[in-house]
């Protein structure tokens, strides 16, 4: 049975179109393949309105903005949840009591595809940028081989997940940016990469018992790609995994090679993709001429604008402590960092962030959000930083260039989810480019 053949007829209720639309090519897929697709959003329908008008041409059965009517799932044969809805979501009370299949994109893929080699990248932060450095080099090496296919599977992509379907066959090599939430999910689906490779140890809440629990069913020649640090951990478990591990430091990258990033943390994602790279026979000279290439990622530390001697840095890609850890600690050259943080809380325990704070910030600019509301009073008791409290990103940017110095980098790092009215990480990225420009 095909993919195709599997969809057919099903009528699939598809619970959020992501953040930015990323579920919109899957939905597509869906509707040339048959299925009955109905969407649901709590965003407003204004919101999504490109996004339905062009599903709406092409077929979509039904769309329901604003709300999640429980009783329409119970018609359904098959349910997809975008990230943004967890499986113990009060409206799917009902299809689990009448064992109605719920997915998300990534493991209705893996149920669905073929046998497939698997590099699951993964970790607090990271991830995003050490896909970016494997992925033209793993692209490359299966160019070089007649037949062999390569995707990347990213749930933050407007590519799709389950629309790679079409085209995947057995033996293809996968690179999954393996987001927290999925991290329980592929370990509930008793699977595990067979390449793991740990930018840092996944945030705390990703997993029940371990931060390594997904690497329980690799076997004897699958592979874990990690630092010192994160390799010793897992030899400290009870329970060792079976599969080899290679350390990795950014001092496996010859002094010679210019990567072009913000400091050691770069080399360090790109030793990590260079060790991953030499498991598929990447010799080192590609690697250093992809690697020569490769940008810095949009909203992960990227330099938006210098002004009067102050520069702004936009990493609204952090939605964690240790992201925004990495990030002051890239950018400080002394205690010359002004933070722009704060949002919607995550779950992500902040203590250890507050503990090297005092080292490279001197004032701290706090956003609206429920996360900052958690935290305010312990970030209030950090020594020697001035706190200050912004309506909104615009006013955060003139106010961190109000308290910044020659010299001195104002980062915005929010630490937190996106706040409902800032929109998409993406979105309040986007806003904050946009204040700092109008400075």
């Amino acid at each position: 049975m095909t993919s195709r053949d599997y969809f057919k007829g099903k009528r699939i209720a598809v619970i959020g179109l992501g953040q930015n639309g990323e579920m919109v090519e899957d939905v597509k897929f869906l509707i040339k393949a048959g299925a009955l697709v109905s969407v649901y959003d709590l965003k407003s329908e204004a919101r999504l309105k490109n996004h339905l008008v062009f599903l709406r041409t092409i077929g979509l059965a039904n769309y329901v903005c604003g709300s999640i009517p429980a009783d329409d799932l119970l018609d359904m044969s098959l349910i997809i949840l975008s990230h943004e809805y967890p499986r113990d979501s009060s409206f799917l009370k009902g299809p689990i009591e009448q064992k109605i299949p719920i997915e998300y994109s990534e493991t209705l893929f893996f149920k669905q595809a073929p046998p497939v080699t698997v590099v699951g990248v993964m970790g607090a932060c990271g991830k995003a940028t050490v896909v970016s450095m494997l992925a033209p080099m793993l692209e490359m090496a299966c160019a070089s081989i007649e037949g062999q296919g390569f995707f990347v599977i990213d749930p933050e992509s407007g590519d799709g997940i389950i629309s790679h379907l079409k085209k995947i066959k057995s033996g293809d090599i996968v690179i999954v940016r393996v987001v927290e939430s999925m991290m329980r999910e592929l370990y509930a689906l008793r699977m595990s990469p067979h390449v793991a490779v740990f930018t840092t140890v996944p945030p705390a809440g990703s997993y029940d018992s371990s931060p390594f629990e997904i690497l329980a069913y690799q076997t004897y020649n699958n592979f874990i790609v990690a630092s010192d640090e994160i390799i010793d951990m897992i030899h400290s478990l009870k329970v060792q995994p079976k599969a080899k591990m290679l350390r990795t430091k950014s001092s496996i990258i010859p002094t010679e090679w210019n990567i072009v990033g913000k400091g050691e943390h770069d080399r360090d994602n790109a030793a990590l993709a260079l060790q991953t790279a030499r498991l598929f026979k990447v010799n080192d000279d590609t690697a250093h001429h992809l690697l020569g290439q490769w940008k810095s990622l949009k909203g992960r530390i990227e330099l938006v604008k210098k002004v009067k001697n102050v520069e702004f840095y936009n990493d609204s890609a952090s939605i964690s402590s240790s992201a925004t850890t990495v990030a002051v600690e890239s950018l400080s050259n002394g205690k010359n960092v002004v933070l722009v943080f704060g949002g919607s809380q995550t779950g992500s325990d902040y203590r250890s962030l507050y503990s090297v704070l005092p080292k490279y910030v001197h004032t701290m600019v706090l956003l609206p959000g429920s996360g900052t509301m958690r935290e305010r009073a312990l970030i209030e008791k950090m020594d020697h930083i001035a706190v200050l409290s912004a309506p909104s990103i615009e006013e955060a940017a003139r106010l961190a260039l109000e308290h910044a110095a020659k010299g001195d980098r104002v980062l915005f790092s929010p630490g937190f989810e996106a706040v409902g009215f800032d929109g998409s990480r993406k979105e309040r990225g986007e806003r904050f480019v946009r204040a700092v420009r109008a400075l």
